[in-house]
């Protein structure tokens, strides 16, 4: 009876085109706000005296702390629907520069981030469990493929506005536009007509047990290390590139690089989101982790040359947004409706503890045997890494389908 119900809410709700652009308007605006802190607050850490480590290490935090919350606010999108923890998580990044403005000290800073973590734990699952409860079940990917490309318009966006308007005033002008934008994102996300899950509010269980039902679909472990390897990269590519950048090239201008690996990602998120709803995830996903490592690869040898910048900024857009893509559809393709968050939140909780380890690694490397080396060494450990859980995951697929 109740898989009947459910196949009546999709046969009975519909989001138009308003009611999307609504969505996408404010994931827009909350991904700005969320690629520009993680790429600012390491600069501002050591603006305010902090050691290259602890200007790292506030990105660990916001992200481990994000990891921690998120096992708790994942079954609960799956009972009550991602919305209503969207807009608290929107309220956190609002209101988190009031407090940097108050106290610009690293203990502020350390304080506020973790605050701000909230949003990160709840928003990027939301977006992905979201759109999936939005759009027709036979054009998941089409439609993920879309709100990825407004998280890489935001990527695009947000570190390359907020370095001009740092550079041409200060971090307080940042943290007013900042707060704004999040009010913008969260009115938006207010007027998004949602469907209605109450229906299959009863099948959720504890949290504890939601992650347990959710671990025991085995074919989710090859895609969530996939997972693991692109997020990587993607942390120390967010977090350091203009440090790398500056440090390989002076007078090259940071910000073009994000503007150039944003167009690509939108590129890349074009077309991997309608080929993985015609194609297998399993063919498409693969090569495109493939085409990261490259891309990481060119980026440690920028120092020879600056060309390398816009190149390695193309090969990493195309291969960061499109493999994210790729696997975030192919979750919610092994996921069941009333576990849809709770793996997704599984998901995120791997981008962001990759995130954390990115982040810190990435800092000591700072300090050590330098950047360039430290990209290079994850290109090619990702390259050996992706081949044998490609053939991982066609053995599982192959058993379940005897």
């Amino acid at each position: 009876m109740q898989i009947n119900r459910d196949h009546l809410q999709t046969e009975t709700y519909y989001s138009g085109p308003v009611n999307w652009a609504l969505f996408f308007g404010s994931v827009f605006f909350f991904v700005i706000n969320l690629f520009a802190s993680v790429s600012i607050f390491p600069s501002y850490s050591l603006a305010i005296g902090s050691s290259p480590f602890l200007a790292g290490f506030q990105n660990t935090a916001f992200s481990v702390t994000a990891v921690m919350l998120r096992f708790f606010f994942g079954p609960i999108m799956d009972r009550q629907g991602p919305r209503p923890l969207m807009l608290l998580g929107v309220f956190a990044f609002a209101t988190t520069p009031l407090l940097l403005m108050l106290s610009p000290t690293y203990p502020m800073l350390l304080a506020a981030r973790i605050y701000q973590s909230i949003g990160l734990s709840v928003y990027l699952p939301g977006i992905s469990t979201l759109a999936a409860e939005m759009a027709p079940r036979d054009k998941i990917g089409t439609y993920l493929g879309a709100s990825r490309i407004f998280l890489n318009l935001g990527l695009l966006a947000g570190p390359s506005a907020a370095l001009f308007v740092i550079g041409e005033f200060n971090y307080n002008s940042w943290f007013i536009i900042k707060t704004i934008t999040c009010v913008i994102s969260f009115l938006l996300l207010y007027a998004v007509n949602t469907p209605d899950i109450s229906h299959r509010a009863h099948q959720v269980a504890g949290s504890l047990s939601q992650i347990k039902k959710a671990l025991t679909e085995k074919q989710i472990y090859p895609v969530i290390g996939g997972i693991v390897l692109y997020s990587f990269t993607y942390s120390a590519v967010v977090s350091f590139a203009a440090v790398h950048i500056e440090s390989a090239s002076p007078n090259s201008q940071a910000p073009y690089f994000f503007i150039v690996m944003g167009i690509a990602g939108v590129a890349g998120c074009l077309g991997a989101g309608a080929l993985s709803d015609l194609l297998s995830r399993q063919k498409l996903v693969w090569p495109l982790l493939v085409t990261l490592s490259a891309g990481a690869i060119a980026f440690s040898f920028i120092y020879h040359s600056p060309a390398l910048i816009i190149i390695s900024a193309v090969i990493l857009g195309l291969g960061i947004q499109g493999s994210s893509l790729v696997f975030a559809a192919w979750l919610i393709d092994l996921s069941k409706p009333e576990l849809r968050a709770t793996t997704i939140s599984l998901q995120e909780n791997s981008i962001d503890i990759m995130f954390a380890l990115g982040a810190l690694v990435f800092g000591l490397a700072a300090q050590g045997p330098g950047l360039g080396s430290a990209f290079l060494t994850v290109g090619i450990v990702t390259i050996a890494v992706t081949l044998p859980l490609a053939r991982i995951s066609g053995k599982i697929i192959s058993g379940r389908n005897q």
